[in-house]
């Protein structure tokens, strides 16, 4: 076979190909984001949705680039699973609304790997001011996005008010 070499990548002799395939799909798909968006940082809270193929290589990322990782699922019974097996800081059980409000604008971002369809306002609501949803889950319908509330700030979960300009944008020094 012949390859491109910008588009090969070594894989270490003795390394096991079926521990290794899944870092050159799932991998690149939550690795790009975590850098590209500034992620990747010590100190930073991420917030990782579904704990799913791309969920678990997700926290584990996370957790190696020393970020502080929260899982958030709609089953609290792969709350064991996030913490103990993969070494996630915390875990929020998105149905339990005492849960989600108290980690409001906390989340520097979130990868959002849910492929069904699901709330996203209660997501955004975590996020701090200016922070990242990055959406990875297929849903096979469109996710809805109110963007009223986005615009006025009018929501409690509204992260994020729009910019329309202040009169110091208007100058270019």
């Amino acid at each position: 076979m012949v390859a491109d070499e910008h588009f090969v990548v070594r894989i270490p002799e003795g390394a096991p190909l079926d521990a290794t395939a899944p870092l050159l799909c799932a991998g690149i798909t939550v690795y790009s984001p975590l850098r590209f968006y500034g992620l990747d940082k010590p100190g930073m809270h991420v917030g990782v949705v579904g704990l799913g193929g791309l969920g678990h290589v997700a926290v584990k990322f996370a957790k190696a680039m020393g970020v502080k990782v929260t899982v958030i699922s709609t089953s609290p019974s792969k709350k064991s699973e996030a913490v103990e097996r993969l070494g996630a800081d915390s875990f929020l059980v998105s149905r339990d609304q005492d849960e989600m409000q108290a980690a409001m604008g906390t989340m520097d971002g979130i990868i959002d790997t849910v492929s069904a369809v699901h709330p996203l306002m209660p997501l955004i609501g975590l996020l701090k001011s200016q922070g990242k949803l990055v959406l990875l889950g297929a849903p096979e319908k469109p996710l809805e996005l109110p963007a009223f509330p986005l615009l006025t700030g009018e929501e409690e979960d509204s992260w994020w008010q729009s910019h329309w300009g202040v009169e110091g944008d208007s100058r270019d020094d």
